[in-house]
């Protein structure tokens, strides 16, 4: 709805030219009351009125245009025809007809009411004031004379102040613009030099009919038609140099545009300059009849640009639709390249797969929470996250399995939060989480929100995997920093994992220490596998029914400045740590070597010793394990080398896990199921793996010589795996009793424990199998 001053703006505009078009039409009605007293009109009105008016309405078609901002001056050329009326017949006539012409040109344009009442009573003003002047200079006289030329310059200058003036008092009434600057423009000399020989072609004109035939008239068509296109010609040109440098200086603002608002305010500012129209308008529907309009694409959505669609001196409407069109294109591309740095922007600043922030922006997070707790005395937590059992879902399943749990996850923690809180994703199966002004209180209750979410474990394949979270607690303290914070939290969540997983821990102080020494740990194993620097134990495996000693396990061992570290220590590590390749790599080069040493010894009943190597389920997916397993084998010639799996790992039998299985089992290599029958899944693994042992755990076997089930479960186990063909090896031999059920329930098995034999270097295995202390004790 128009405002109150833009009412009275329109009010004026109106008055104004209501006001011209009386006074135009007083013009009219004094000529026509003239022509009356003079006797009526002349023999050639008639014909006057057929030709000039027609001519009329095709001359002012070809005006100059003189521009001010979103209106023009247009200057016609069509009162050469009023020259050649003045010249040809009585003055009221000449007013007559040309009046007709003016009424007839502005019905057949497509301008506004308002523009054309203004033209109507502009143009008979006009061509009443020419009149006036011609009438008075001339005096009477004939036109074949100087004074008869200088009436009708008089009258064409006339005519084109009278134009030029009231048209620009119309513009400063419409604009507000100061009269001075609309009446001084860049194109009026050239209008004023254009206009005035132009109008002479009328005087020209009477004169040449005055003396010779009619039809000669026809010949001032040619400099009639060239000084009409010159002067399109010269206002399109200059138009579209006008056009051209506000779609550069558009195209350049473009690129500095930070946001969609500010590109969409700045269309529609540029296409109104552009088009010099102040109705251009930005909305969802199509254009009407009589619009002209271009789709514009500003990111996903799409809005019309709309004008109104009118022939003008300066352009066409074809002209103003590519116009249109190309600003667009201005504006799409402007669209475009700003969702281009905000995506690139979210993608610097979040994971791209859980969308979450990433670790940059966390810890920008944090210090601004810092700050803000220190100034407003609240307290802040940092939770930091990391999933446990989340490995063996990539090792099972795949990576594009794990991407989909942890996408999960990240949602489930959202839930988890609320919403001034931020998650974020470290990188890895890690997570981490921002508390601000929190009640310390609160915070267990949620820690075990998120260990109960995920705890619930994901769907992956069909099959259900169990999940778990460790959680590290860290509060801020007054001299934390963001990457202080964070550490601490860290420290917290590795104490979280050493004590079990799947807790929840806040930090102290004395756990620096401890990850300290753990990352020393981690460090020096890493050393002692690089420097061959692990060593090798063998405990022996013996055959009940006979007391022999048929092979020996090879155990790692490591000593760490002279101290002895636990199996389960390093090993643990080197899963965690992704050494435990190069770590069973190590032991298979020194049990490959150490075959030969054992296989110098004849233990008198010609059967080749088997030595077992513990492996893991990484070593299987090791692109290189085959090759590996190939040297360690050639090298151990007359051994049977042994590969041990412990089925605690849940090892993945993927196809191309078992194909390694299977190159490995051509060779000759054999494969035994280490810790048999605690795992979830022993059967299939009977049933999958091309394995020819399995090795009964420990757990089987210590309590069979005081409980009648664990004996019968023994037995079982026993049972099965020799009626599918297994060697079964039964461990944790440690007590007399326990031997003695062995042997009286499965004589045909082998087995291994403490109470036989502890693992042993490899110079105590030489002796003991050069003297076989051990047959006698088997037999009592």
């Amino acid at each position: 709805m128009p405002t109150s001053s833009a009412r009275a703006a329109q009010v004026r505009e109106w008055t104004y030219h209501l006001l011209i078009l009386a006074i135009g039409i007083a013009v009219f009605a004094a000529a026509v009351v003239e022509a009356d007293s003079n006797g009526g009109v002349g023999a050639d009105f008639g014909t006057a009125m057929l030709i000039g008016a027609p001519l009329i309405v095709v001359i002012a078609r070809f005006p100059m245009v003189l521009d001010r901002g979103t209106v023009g001056i247009e200057v016609g050329f069509e009162s050469c025809v009023l020259m050649f009326l003045l010249c040809t017949m009585g003055s009221a006539e000449a007013v007559i007809v040309w009046s007709a012409g003016t009424l007839l040109t502005q019905a057949l344009t497509g301008k506004r009411a308002a523009a054309r009442v203004f033209n109507v009573g502009v143009g008979i003003v006009g061509g009443g004031l020419a009149t006036v002047a011609y009438d008075a200079v001339n005096g009477g006289t004939i036109i074949e004379s100087p004074r008869g030329l200088l009436a009708v310059a008089v009258a064409a200058a006339t005519y084109f102040i009278a134009d030029y003036v009231l048209s620009a008092v119309a513009v400063t009434i419409s604009t507000g613009a100061p009269l001075r600057s609309t009446l001084v423009q860049t194109g009026t000399v050239l209008a004023i030099a254009c206009f005035v020989p132009l109008d002479s072609l009328g005087y020209l004109a009477a004169v040449v009919a005055r003396a010779t035939p009619s039809w000669t008239l026809i010949l001032f068509g040619i400099p009639l038609v060239t000084l009409l296109i010159a002067t399109r010609a010269v206002t399109r040109g200059r138009e579209n140099a006008r056009r051209l440098t506000v779609l550069f200086e558009a195209a350049g603002r473009a690129q500095s545009l930070a946001d969609r608002q500010a590109v969409t305010d700045a269309l529609r500012r540029d296409a109104a300059e552009l088009l010099q129209m102040k109705d251009v308008q930005m909305r969802t529907s199509a254009p009407a009849e009589s619009e002209i309009g271009v789709e514009v694409q500003l990111g996903e959505e799409t809005v019309w640009l709309v004008a109104r669609a009118v022939h003008r001196a300066r352009a066409t409407v074809t002209g103003d639709q590519q116009a249109l069109r190309t600003l667009a294109a201005v504006a799409s591309d402007a669209i475009a390249r700003i969702e281009l740095i905000d995506e690139m922007l979210h993608l610097a600043r979040h994971d791209p797969l859980t969308d979450l922030p990433n670790r940059a922006i966390l810890l920008d997070r944090v210090t601004h929470a810092l700050e803000r707790a220190r100034h407003q005395r609240t307290q802040t937590a940092l939770l930091f996250l990391d999933l446990d059992g989340f490995k063996p879902v990539n090792d099972r399943f795949g990576h594009g399995a794990g991407d989909l749990v942890l996408v999960d996850i990240a949602g489930r923690l959202r839930e988890c939060v609320r919403e001034s809180d931020t998650v974020a994703r470290l990188g890895g199966d890690e997570f981490a989480v921002l508390i601000e002004d929190v009640d310390p209180r609160d915070v267990p209750a949620m820690c075990h929100r998120i260990l109960a979410a995920v705890e619930e474990g994901a769907v992956v394949g069909g099959q259900v995997v169990r999940l778990g979270v460790s959680v590290g607690v860290a509060y801020a303290r007054g001299s934390d920093t963001a990457a202080s914070l964070l550490r601490n939290a860290d420290l917290a969540m590795y104490e979280a994992k050493a004590g079990g997983k799947g807790r929840c821990v806040e930090y102290k102080p004395t756990m620096g220490r401890a990850r300290v020494e753990r990352l020393e740990l981690i460090d020096d194993l890493r050393g002692a596998v690089e420097a061959e620097q692990i060593e090798v134990v063998y405990q022996p495996v013996l055959e009940v029914a006979t007391g022999r000693i048929v092979g020996a396990e090879a155990l790692a061992r490591w000593h760490r400045g002279g101290v002895p570290v636990p199996p389960d220590v390093f090993i643990s590590i080197a899963e965690e740590t992704g050494l435990i390749i190069a770590l069973g790599e190590a032991v298979l080069r020194r049990v490959a070597a150490d075959a030969a040493a054992i296989r110098a010894i004849d233990d008198g009943h010609g059967d080749p010793l088997s030595l077992s190597v513990n492996i893991s389920a990484a070593q299987l997916r090791s692109p290189g394990f085959i090759d590996t397993v190939r040297r360690a084998a050639e090298a151990a010639e007359g051994t049977h080398l042994v590969l041990e799996i412990t089925e605690r790992q849940g090892v993945d039998l993927t196809g191309e896990v078992l194909a390694v299985m299977r190159a490995i089992a051509d060779m000759g290599v054999r494969f035994a199921i280490d810790d048999f029958g605690v795992g979830f899944s022993s059967i299939s693994y009977l049933h999958d793996l091309p394995a020819s042992v399995i090795k009964a755990d420990a757990a089987l076997s210590a309590d069979v010589d005081h409980d009648d089930r664990a004996r019968g479960l023994l037995r079982s186990v026993m049972e099965m795996g020799r009626t599918l063909g297994f060697l079964v090896v039964i461990e944790g031999i440690e007590r007399e009793a326990q031997l003695a059920v062995v042997m009286q329930d499965a004589p045909y098995s082998l087995v291994q424990g403490y109470l036989l034999h502890r693992p042993m270097p490899l110079a105590d295995l030489v002796a003991l199998l050069s003297g076989a202390p051990v047959a006698q004790q088997l037999q009592r």
